[in-house]
């Protein structure tokens, strides 16, 4: 998916992005994030909820709690938010190791925590529970194109107009995990999770637009490797008032999404966590 600095032509504002975090851990740290305790003015998880969730589940949940901690008190009740999660490949550890058990062990040695753990719409599911969220739960992607097709996703879902606010969480591996013949992981990989915060406001610091061509169009940029890891970057960026102020994600059926810094906005901070 190209990925190339803009300058955004004229188009409404679909929504505001008025808070961030970006969350990423090795693999072999991602059991101690498994007890759920975010930072101080995050919402409690229930005891060992994170318990047997996917290693994206994990760090998209403690991104989302890593975000609300950012919000101001009176605006961190998620009753009436909305989530929509687009996963890269998202339970292909458990299940690869569930397969290679199943075959030398037979099914008793499956887990049944496979099927609500692994899913596609498993992400979005694990953090509407864990926060209370009334609003639709949607998993989107689970390919390359994961990124693209969650924004455009969750800014259409936020359109609605039955919700606050809608949860953009992104998940993937920095480099996909290399398997052994018993599905176990070599190596160490890092997980990621991105969580914005979407609101019909323009009093957001950061505005994301939908813009449809409408003649033809030219071919498609060179595509970048890292869709999420730049993602994450530029969000950073135009929200701590670097250099750059905008951004665009052009998506596989011709749409362009833009995000742009608003100007008249002080920098934000931007919430990263690195396992320890």
């Amino acid at each position: 998916m190209p990925f190339c600095p803009s300058t955004p032509a004229p188009s409404a504002v679909a929504c505001g992005i008025t808070a961030h975090a970006f969350v990423e851990a090795p693999l072999s740290q991602i059991g101690g994030l498994r007890d759920g305790s975010g930072p101080e003015g995050s919402p409690r998880l229930p005891p060992r909820f994170l318990r047997h969730c996917d290693e994206q589940t994990v760090v998209a949940v403690h991104a989302v709690l890593m975000a609300i901690a950012a919000l101001p008190p009176d605006r961190r009740d998620c009753t009436r938010h909305g989530v929509v999660a687009a996963s890269c490949q998202a339970g292909r550890l458990a299940t690869a190791a569930s397969l290679a058990k199943l075959r030398t062990e037979g099914a008793v040695a499956v887990s049944p925590h496979i099927v609500p753990q692994c899913s596609l719409h498993s992400v979005a599911g694990g953090v509407s529970v864990a926060l209370g969220m009334h609003g639709p739960n949607v998993g989107i992607g689970g390919g390359p194109d994961a990124l693209a097709e969650g924004l455009f996703t969750a800014i259409s879902v936020l359109q609605s107009g039955d919700l606050d606010a809608t949860w953009l969480v992104v998940s993937d591996w920095a480099e996909e995990p290399t398997l052994n013949t018993m599905g176990g992981v070599l190596g160490d990989p890092t997980c990621r999770g991105l969580a914005v915060f979407l609101e019909p406001s323009a009093a957001a610091p950061l505005g994301l637009t939908v813009h449809v061509p409408t003649g033809p169009t030219g071919p498609r940029a060179s595509e970048t490797h890292d869709p999420l890891g730049d993602f994450a970057r530029a969000v950073a960026m135009c929200a701590t008032g670097g250099a750059l102020t905008s951004w665009m994600v052009e998506c596989p059926w011709a749409a362009e999404i833009r995000l742009t810094r608003r100007t008249g906005h002080a920098a934000q901070p931007t919430i990263r966590r690195e396992a320890a």
